[in-house]
């Protein structure tokens, strides 16, 4: 579809280009860090990577990458680095940052983290790689051009035992790049992500916990995603469990934990059936998680 839309603007006098929404994930709370600066340092020190594939069997189809590394909590601060990189089609953009997080204790085993993001967003784009009908000189093409910009977010994050809250937006800058070339304007702006997370721990007995989430996206300009997730936790050996969006998409994950030091999660997306989800071709998700301490 971004394609279409890109060669669309071809007749126009004007171009204009949306940042992409931050990919969803399965994995969301591995890949906190990337979302909500605060998560830094409250799971211990540890290094993840996460790879997604959507629309299996589609060529150039979206593919998410990301690789999180955060350090432990020392004098009540720790600090992270995250990068994402979201590919489609002819498009690659992500983020590259560094997130700094401060720890508040407010009760026994209750904590706040409040946490600050920088660093830059940017997006490559690939001209030559367009399945074009000719190859003569388009000057719209020409316009067209890398672009990065700079990245501050800001979050809160709030963990007790058996309970978890967080509030981010992981680029508060609502940034605007404008470009004229042989008279074709050309601007490209990065609208800000809101999120939301919440959960909670609940013992079903002495080897099964009960672990329903939730995860919601707001940005200017598009429709809301709300993701609900009721996952069972074994023994602190094994986690399943399913999710439903309000895009009318369902998934089904698994995450294994009970490795000395390594935990391996894999998640699958669907559209349901009768939905009006234009591509209901499923999603495949891998995440690895190497803890340090």
């Amino acid at each position: 579809m971004k394609y279409i839309v890109l060669l669309m603007t071809l007749v126009l006098t004007g171009l204009t280009v949306q940042a992409q929404q931050q990919p969803n994930y399965l994995f969301y709370q591995q890949n906190m860090s990337i979302l909500n600066p605060a998560y830094s340092g409250s799971q211990g020190e540890y290094l993840a990577m996460n790879y997604s594939t959507a629309w299996s069997g589609v060529a150039n189809a979206p593919r998410s990458t990301t690789m999180v590394y955060n350090t432990g909590i020392r004098n009540n601060a720790s600090w992270g680095f995250s990068f994402l990189s979201d590919r489609v089609y002819i498009e690659n953009q992500g983020i590259v940052s560094v997130d700094y997080s401060y720890q508040v204790q407010l009760g026994t085993s209750t904590f706040l983290h409040l946490g600050i993001k920088g660093g830059a967003l940017y997006n490559a784009l690939d001209i030559e790689g367009l399945n074009r009908i000719t190859n003569e000189p388009n000057a719209a093409l020409s316009a067209v051009n890398n672009y990065m910009n700079p990245l501050l977010g800001v979050g809160a994050y709030l963990e007790s035992e058996h309970v978890f809250f967080g509030i981010s937006a992981p680029s508060v800058l609502n940034t605007k790049r404008y470009k004229e070339v042989n008279g074709i304007a050309v601007t490209a702006t990065d609208r800000p992500n809101f999120y939301m997370t919440t959960g909670a721990r609940l013992d079903l007995g002495t080897q099964i916990q009960f672990e329903p989430s939730l995860i919601y996206r707001f940005v200017s300009g598009a429709p809301n995603l709300v993701t609900a997730f009721a996952n069972f936790n074994f023994n602190d050996q094994v986690t399943v469990g399913t999710g439903i969006s309000n895009n009318n998409y369902i998934a089904g994950l698994i995450l294994f934990t009970g490795l000395e030091r390594l935990d391996i999660g894999y998640g699958y997306e669907m559209g349901q059936r009768g939905s009006s989800v234009a591509l209901r071709s499923n999603s495949h998700e891998l995440m690895i998680k190497y803890k340090l301490d």
